[in-house]
């Protein structure tokens, strides 16, 4: 595994947070929550994890949902105990993560698979598989979870890595963000965003760096 990246092919083990229940290329992935809400913030960094391959996305939206509206509408705590008024909502009221997906690479099989040593020895003469363009969607029910640090660098790059510069942080693990500098003035960029989003803040980062 000479030239193979080590981010490939190291599993997180991140506790997952969903798992994918629809959504598509053009329209943004759906992920039903299984953790509370507030675990998970928009523009959040999320992996989704099918078979061989995992895609990186970024949240967009949350939004609450109910499979019967009648209780949603009203609460049950008035009239049923805490234990069942528990259970009928876990089982009735829920919250999707809107997820829109970026990027996919090949992670090969699991590392107590089978399949894992033969896939190991047919790229092992390659160059390290690289996140792709998004071009496939992941299976129903593939499991989500937040980016792990070695996620982001898979994408961003690592501080310290030569013509890396830290621009920033994720928002719920606290990962940092690069770019590269080198690549980043070899063609015309622009930095863009909703107001108050801290475009100037960030353009003062990148021209000090």
């Amino acid at each position: 595994m000479s030239n193979l990246n080590k981010f490939t092919f190291e599993k997180s083990g991140g506790q997952p947070i969903g798992y994918v229940v629809g959504g598509g290329l053009k329209a943004n992935l759906f992920v039903r929550l299984t953790v509370p809400s507030d675990q998970v913030q928009e523009g959040g960094f999320v992996v989704l994890e099918s078979g061989n391959w995992q895609f990186y996305g970024l949240v967009t939206d949350l939004q609450l949902g109910a499979s019967d509206p009648r209780y949603a509408e009203k609460p049950a705590e008035n009239r049923l105990s805490p234990m069942v008024t528990r259970l009928l909502n876990e089982q009735t009221l829920y919250t999707n993560l809107e997820v829109l997906p970026a990027l996919m690479l090949e992670r090969g099989p699991e590392l107590d698979s089978p399949d894992y040593e033969a896939w190991t020895k047919a790229h092992q003469n390659e160059n390290l598989p690289r996140p792709l363009p998004i071009k496939t969607v992941p299976s129903h029910h593939s499991l989500a979870r937040l980016a792990s640090a070695g996620d982001v660098a898979e994408i961003f790059g690592e501080p310290g890595q030569k013509g890396f510069f830290e621009i920033g942080k994720t928002r719920e693990q606290d990962h940092p963000v690069c770019i590269n500098l080198d690549k980043f003035v070899q063609r015309s960029a622009g930095i863009f965003g909703a107001t108050g989003s801290g475009k100037s803040f960030l353009t003062r980062i990148i021209l000090a760096g």
